[in-house]
């Protein structure tokens, strides 16, 4: 039981691709990582649909954790892929020790599937409900008293470990460039912590392909084993050392190298290397090969611990609640914007009645002065006709040239 306890852990949360060391920066590439650990693949669809169904996995149907969809995604990717906090793994890293623990394995299915595996193992059937309040009580039932955390530790450089290909190299189908994929084939650990689980993934790319020539010059293909990703989604440097050749070397000759297939070992470079010569040469997915950390790193691995589960089931928020305050909020600024409107209106119409009211007493006012001005104006015409008569004078002098 104690040698399982120690042998348990999780895979890297980097299953496949090297990309995934990188961490998201958007919502859009975080949400992506989200859907690849639930499902298997990103999914399609607007990012609040996809945001709604991955709440609904996570936190039960028709729940959230947060309103905006900011606080949404981000909760989700602490959840499900990966939580800073040593103390309590994401449901990705907790779910991968537990395989690990029961089965020996670790598949690289959606967490969605595997939990549901998992319960038909421990229970005898799957069970239904939040993924996350699912995981708690796997955990309680798998563990009793115990729990798994992170712990940082150092990996030495040199550190050698087997792998094998996850899929067919050879000189006639890749090119330079081509992306190489590998699984590690045994635990890598440093004291009681496991950094490297059985299963974990790594990443290498081609870097030479030499096709056959005439006079029986071979085809030659050189691959370069780059990284493997930690627990904590870091790559961690790797290379064909010298260590990882003399085991290679030391398996081949206990095993034949008729089985490793045709096979000499070239010279190793700054990155290191992996050489192959031959008529054609190909190295079958599963082929085991060897290679070692290129420099000492401080990585995260896993510790089972004493003391209950430290899993803190994240407060849930009712969808239909967070629309609901979201209309109440439209409705209320709806409401003040008529409010504000009617208060303009009725102020321009006291306005407007007002400068009516001015505007009609400057009238009066206009005309009664116009009336005075009109009075004056008969009177003196009244008083002009009367001194006209007494003293009349004619205005026009006819002169006329006879």
């Amino acid at each position: 039981m104690m040698k399982k306890a120690l042998l348990a852990a999780g895979i890297s949360l980097l299953l496949t691709m090297p990309a995934f060391a990188e961490e998201p920066v958007t919502l859009s590439e975080r949400i992506d990582r989200v859907d690849e650990v639930i499902y298997g693949t990103a999914q399609n669809g607007s990012l609040l649909n996809r945001v709604d169904r991955a709440d609904n996995v996570i936190y039960g149907n028709g729940n959230t954790s947060a309103n905006g969809l900011d606080d949404r995604i981000t909760n989700l990717y602490i959840d499900v892929v990966k939580n800073d906090n040593d103390a309590t793994p994401s449901i990705s890293t907790r779910i991968n020790a537990m395989e690990y623990y029961l089965t020996d394995e670790i598949k690289t299915d959606g967490v969605n599937t595997r939990v549901g595996e998992l319960e038909t193992k421990v229970y005898g059937s799957a069970k239904t409900g939040a993924l996350d309040q699912r995981v708690s009580n796997l955990e309680k039932s798998v563990y009793g008293d115990q729990h798994y955390e992170m712990k940082s530790v150092e990996l030495p450089a040199d550190t050698v470990f087997k792998i094998s290909l996850n899929d067919d190299v050879s000189s006639k189908t890749n090119e330079v460039g081509d992306p190489v994929t590998f699984t590690v084939q045994e635990d890598v650990m440093v004291g009681d912590v496991l950094v490297l689980p059985r299963g974990s993934q790594g990443s290498g790319v081609v870097t030479k392909v030499t096709q056959p020539k005439s006079f029986g010059r071979s085809a030659a293909l050189d691959i370069s084993f780059d990284q493997v990703f930690s627990m904590d989604d870091e790559a961690i440097p790797t290379v064909l050392g010298p260590e990882a050749k003399e085991k290679l070397k030391m398996e081949a000759a206990a095993v034949g190298a008729s089985t490793i297939g045709a096979l000499a070992l070239g010279p190793i470079g700054l990155v290191g290397g992996f050489f192959v010569k031959g008529k054609d040469v190909s190295l079958p997915a599963g082929t085991n090969l060897y290679i070692e950390t290129q420099e000492a790193v401080t990585t995260k691995g896993l510790v089972l611990t004493n003391g209950a589960p430290n899993a803190v089931i994240r407060k849930r928020i009712s969808r239909s609640a967070v629309a609901n305050n979201e209309t109440t909020a439209a409705s209320a600024a709806d409401n003040k914007i008529e409010e504000e409107g009617t208060t303009i209106k009725e102020t321009a119409g006291e306005a407007v009645k007002e400068t009516s009211a001015k505007t009609g007493s400057l009238n009066e006012k206009a005309k009664a002065e116009l009336e005075a001005v009109r009075e004056k104006s008969s009177e003196e015409k009244g008083t002009a006709g009367s001194d006209s008569s007494v003293n009349e004078e004619p205005s026009v002098v006819i002169v006329r040239n006879d």
